[in-house]
């Protein structure tokens, strides 16, 4: 490093940022180890370190014990005071959205279903199971249960977003409950959202209603918290 006023670790920090925006260090790409930064640089270990550290504090970089250092990718921001669809909050963004759907049937009713979407006497309901992409990197593995009158739909091209489908048809989702906690990835999961088996995932169950408050469809997301992340805006009271 040439000589400066700042700090060496400063320095070594700022280069890594440098080549992370020059596109040197591409996203979700390990950077080279300690060991070979501090060839790179010329620095003590703890140096290396110590710059390392803030780049992840930043969230510029990530850890991956066991595996590595990897440049972080900048994270969907999802926010849960309003009723959006993941293609719009993707393209608000500035994103590139896709969409594989892996089935759409209809299948046997469960008792769940029954409950949620306030249905007597139904036997099945349709089932659409898809895989969600954000600049080409699967984020939402995603599928929505609805009553069989929803059937209509598997005319509809479902690689597209599902809310805009529905609008189509005079359907407008005005709100959702909605819980949010951690699953561990079956294989399918795992392999439909390029992580390992049993890694932590995001896991979120809706119910999401229409304009006259009745269910629309019943939803489960199995989310790659490395990519995504939601946001509340909370009024405090005393």
């Amino acid at each position: 490093m040439k000589e400066h006023s700042s700090p060496l670790y400063l320095q070594i920090s700022e280069d890594i940022k440098r080549k992370i925006h020059n596109g040197e260090y591409q996203v979700n790409t390990k950077i080279p180890t300690e060991a070979e930064l501090e060839k790179i640089y010329g620095a003590s270990r703890i140096t290396i370190r110590k710059a390392l550290e803030l780049l992840v504090e930043d969230e510029i970089l990530s850890r991956k014990p066991k595996i590595g250092t990897y440049v972080t990718a900048k994270k969907i921001m999802r926010s849960l005071n309003q009723s959006m669809s993941f293609s719009k909050t993707c393209q608000g963004n500035g994103h590139v959205v896709s969409t594989v759907l892996l089935r759409a049937e209809l299948r046997e009713a469960k008792e769940r279903d029954l409950q949620c979407l306030e249905l007597e006497g139904e036997t099945h309901i349709l089932v659409i199971r898809r895989l969600r992409f954000c600049n080409g990197v699967p984020v939402i593995l995603e599928e929505n249960r609805f009553a069989k009158e929803y059937a209509f739909l598997l005319a509809e091209d479902l690689s597209i977003s599902l809310y805009s489908i529905l609008e189509k048809h005079g359907i407008y989702p005005e709100m959702s409950r909605k819980t949010i906690g951690v699953c561990y990835g079956t294989k399918e999961e795992a392999a439909c959202l390029g992580v390992s088996e049993g890694s932590a995932l995001l896991i979120t169950r809706d119910v999401v209603y229409g304009r006259d408050n009745k269910p629309i469809y019943r939803g489960k997301e199995v989310v790659n918290a490395e990519n995504f992340e939601y946001t509340i805006l909370q009024r405090n009271h005393e």
